[in-house]
């Protein structure tokens, strides 16, 4: 399998052809001397990190020789390139909101003798009207520059922001949460399409046989876990039923990790952290009103996981690849589909409370030890 800086290269080598004009060879012979965003040499998008005090990025414009007099370059957002990127990257993201950003400049000047302008900054001042489940990006793009053509391939960088949500989350050392399906949820009973969510990170995997800690879940039927006397305990199973499926990648401790088991009728795919990692093909249903329970962190009656856990999320739907990439740290209760959300956030009491609406609250079995403060992004 590719590693990810290998796939992100590629993948910015398909946006720059695909965004670049095509040009015959006579005009492109002539294009020895261009001028182009300094950030999209190599890479056509970047990934800025924005939390309640927003963020800034420096942005310049860099010419493929020295100049032999100045060069200005105008510098724009432009929100109409948005709907091209997601249609040639096969993403789902949405401009940032009006008003949550500025450039501090609409120009910048290459000084004659140099290859490289002053630099200017891409602010977002402020996450407070981005919404949960909607990912952002702001395309940044040369306008003109006198002098000098543009390189068309790096006039523009799509710069990815990603909202920091600092959160409370559980503890599910000695502890657990168990959820009731069974009360008035017929529809529940032979479901042909389910996806599990949730944020975990474990302290310790198990080192007794079975070698099981339990994520969310039922035993015997649709359960994601680490561990089995078939795997390492620091492996992602999800078990149950012709659906099982093993991950043959290694988990580590004190890392937080988003798991996505996603069952569409006729497959079943597991995503880590928005990357699919595994694919067994069968056809099955499910059953979340099974009397052997719905718990999270336990299973056939232990098999605890010494962790944490946020954003817990049942739905009687397939999600697909973007929609678990955009709703990591949080989503729309509203969201259609919808069986069950817990962000495991509420700080005190021992009941994580389902904010879909469908009532059915996670109630733990003992004293909940909160831990506050914790970033997702």
């Amino acid at each position: 399998m590719k590693n990810r800086s290998t796939l992100q290269y590629l993948s910015s080598m398909v946006i720059m052809l695909l965004f670049l004009p095509t040009l015959s060879c006579k005009k492109s012979a002539s294009y020895h001397d261009v001028v182009y965003l300094t950030m999209a040499e190599k890479s056509n998008s970047t990934i800025l990190t924005a939390d309640n005090n927003g963020a800034e990025l420096a942005l310049s414009v860099s010419a493929s020789n020295l100049v032999g007099s100045d060069i200005t370059a105008t510098i724009a957002t432009d929100t109409t390139l948005v709907a091209r990127y997601n249609t040639l990257t096969g993403k789902q993201y949405s401009p940032l909101p009006k008003g949550s950003y500025s450039l501090s400049a609409s120009s910048v000047t290459i000084k004659s003798g140099s290859t490289i302008s002053d630099a200017i900054k891409f602010k977002v001042s402020s996450v407070r009207d981005f919404q949960d489940g909607v990912s952002y990006i702001m395309p940044i793009t040369i306008q003109s520059a006198t002098g000098l053509p543009v390189l068309d391939a790096s006039r523009t960088l799509f710069v990815i922001v990603k909202r920091v949500v600092i959160t409370t989350v559980a503890s599910l050392k000695g502890n657990y949460f168990k959820v009731d399906f069974s009360t008035n949820n017929s529809t529940l009973k032979a479901m042909t399409a389910v996806t599990y969510e949730a944020r975990v990170m474990a302290n310790n995997f198990q080192q007794s046989s079975p070698f099981i800690s339990s994520i969310m879940g039922i035993e015997e039927n649709f359960l994601f876990r680490f561990g089995d006397v078939t795997v390492k305990p620091n492996q992602l199973q999800l078990a149950g039923g012709v659906t099982a499926t093993n991950v043959s990648m290694d988990f580590s401790t004190g890392i937080w990790y988003h798991l996505a088991g996603v069952y569409d009728g006729s497959k079943l795919q597991i995503y880590v952290n928005g990357t699919l990692v595994a694919t067994t093909v069968a056809s099955r249903t499910i059953d979340l009103t099974d009397p052997g329970g719905f718990y999270f962190g336990r299973s056939a009656g232990g098999r605890l996981l010494d962790g944490y856990i946020s954003e817990g999320r049942v739905w009687s739907r397939a999600l697909t690849q973007s929609e678990i990439i955009n709703g990591m740290c949080g989503i729309n209760p509203a969201s259609t589909g919808l069986v069950g959300y817990w962000k495991f956030n509420e700080g005190t009491g021992n009941i994580a409370h389902d904010i879909s609406g469908n009532g059915h609250d996670a109630t733990a079995a003992s004293a909940v030890t909160w831990t506050p403060n914790v970033r997702c992004n």
